[in-house]
């Protein structure tokens, strides 16, 4: 190995040396990052599944965001969605361009999160590639496996399934609003806790662990309103008892304070959340229950799939104003 110092100048072949070979966990398939391509052993009994996703310096994240947190996040993005098809994943590739502004210590603290979080998920990197441009842009492209019958289709909900969502919705938009409204008030632990909910998400992996009772799911990225309309597709529409949305203790008392800063209408048009909304049949309600005290997943039942198309609160009004993240809006 080529010792190399902080005040090193960074080239491609030191950033590789240096920093991400180490997350190749020695996988005969990637050949240490000598090859120009690697290889997946792919079984004859499973199918692999494929997402990918980009991330770009002041569009998904602040150019003074901490290197750990970019790092969380692209991998997070990734991991939800392999989550939401009953997929359990297996290794990625990372693409990245980087600026003049990159150095040896955020390149390390980047590379040592991406190793906590693959020895966490138990995944390792595939390979990729390294670029320079004047803004940060990183792409990972996740493979995940899963025998095609336990593969959850996004578009395969029915007439009468129970809305399910898991976790808690609206703490990354409290910690986005923080970031960017100085003047927000709170306690100064709270502050903390919102903001690193923003920065450091956690993606929901409860898709691989109760497949076989979800008829169609999503993450929710864009948005729990806009991804539910993904699922409905325009077929269906969807009747939600807003007050059964599962959020925050100390979420719930902003709210009931009735902070200008915050309503309930911009948690649930606000992605970042990486939880899963997903539909099952009414007869698994208790099966989906048991297994999520099993995992330690909270779950929501927060409304089901009607005829009418669009989405209803519980007293059948429509619900206006639902809008999902556009890069291009």
């Amino acid at each position: 190995m080529i010792k190399i110092s902080s005040n090193s100048k960074l080239s491609e072949k030191i950033i590789i040396d240096k920093f991400f070979k180490k997350l190749n966990f020695n996988k005969i398939g990637t050949y240490n990052f000598e090859n120009d391509a690697a290889y997946l052993n792919i079984s004859s009994k499973y199918k692999t599944v494929v997402t990918t996703d980009t991330i770009v310096e002041n569009t998904d994240f602040f150019s003074n965001d901490p290197p750990e947190s970019i790092a969380q996040k692209i991998l997070c993005i990734n991991l939800s969605d392999i989550s939401a098809m009953g997929a359990l994943p297996k290794t990625y590739t990372l693409n990245i361009s980087i600026n003049s502004k990159i150095n040896y210590h955020w390149l390390k603290k980047f590379t040592d999160t991406l190793n906590k979080l693959q020895k966490k998920y138990n995944i390792y990197l595939l390979g990729g590639d390294i670029s320079k441009s004047k803004e940060i842009s990183i792409t990972a492209t996740i493979f995940g496996e899963a025998k095609l019958k336990n593969i959850i289709s996004q578009n395969n909900c029915n007439l009468g399934d129970d809305i399910w969502i898991t976790g808690n919705l609206g703490n990354s938009y409290l910690g986005y609003s923080i970031l960017k409204n100085k003047n927000f008030k709170l306690e100064n632990k709270n502050l903390l806790y919102f903001k690193n909910k923003y920065l450091y998400p956690k993606p929901c992996m409860f898709g691989s662990k109760a497949y076989k009772y979800m008829n169609s799911a999503k993450d929710i990225s864009d948005g729990f309103f806009g991804d539910l309309s993904k699922i409905l597709d325009g077929k269906y529409g969807a009747r939600i008892n807003t007050k059964l949305i599962p959020l925050s203790d100390i979420l719930k008392k902003i709210l009931n304070k009735h902070n200008p800063l915050i309503r309930l209408e911009d948690i649930l048009n606000w992605g970042d959340d990486y939880q899963l909304v997903f539909t099952s049949y009414k007869r698994n309600r208790e099966k989906l229950l048991s297994l999520s005290k099993k995992n330690r997943v909270k779950i929501s039942l927060v409304g089901s799939v009607i005829k009418k198309t669009g989405i209803f609160d519980d007293s059948l009004q429509i619900i206006k104003n639902i809008h999902s993240f556009d890069h291009f809006s």
